[in-house]
């Protein structure tokens, strides 16, 4: 119970906030914009708590592409996302779909507080699709007490305004 109940709390802080789970699409008349690749590292850090010794979510690293292989931009440790051109935006998860398998992350959409400048002006939402990788498969233990893992992770993310 411990171990499902410490995925649970590890999916939750990977969404960065209280999430739902289906319901209706929020992204309904909102319009497509961009289309990039994300990849990079689920970071976590061994901790202990009562219950035993468990992975906890630090922050996710990665880059952002676009399907010439440019770069586009950078996730940032609060799952904002800092664009090449020096716009960014702020993301809180809204929704998640169901965990396909227990490696890789869930499918997710965001809503952006977007600046007002710059290719990310205007941005309300992102949509995290085909995620692959991303979450630990096992429980760490006493010996691995403060070390981190990189989990790698490929995700397509879906810009809407």
């Amino acid at each position: 119970m411990k171990k499902f109940l410490a995925a649970v709390a590890a999916a939750a802080l990977l969404s960065g906030c209280t999430a739902l789970i289906y319901g209706p699409d929020p992204l309904k008349g909102s319009t497509a914009v961009y289309s990039w690749q994300a990849t990079g590292r689920m970071v976590f850090q061994c901790e202990y708590d009562r219950e035993g010794f468990y992975w906890k979510f630090i922050r996710p690293e990665g880059t952002l592409t676009d399907d010439a292989g440019r770069r586009q931009g950078v996730l940032q440790p609060d799952f904002g996302i800092t664009a090449t051109d020096g716009s960014g935006l702020h993301a809180k998860i809204i929704q998640q779909g169901p965990q396909e398998n227990a490696r890789d992350l869930r499918t997710a959409v965001f809503a952006a507080e977007a600046d007002s400048r710059g290719k990310l002006a205007g941005i309300r939402f992102i949509a995290r699709r085909q995620p692959s990788g991303g979450m630990p498969l096992a429980s760490c233990t006493a010996s691995q007490r403060g070390h981190y893992l990189k989990v790698p992770f490929r995700a397509r993310y879906i810009f809407y305004r």
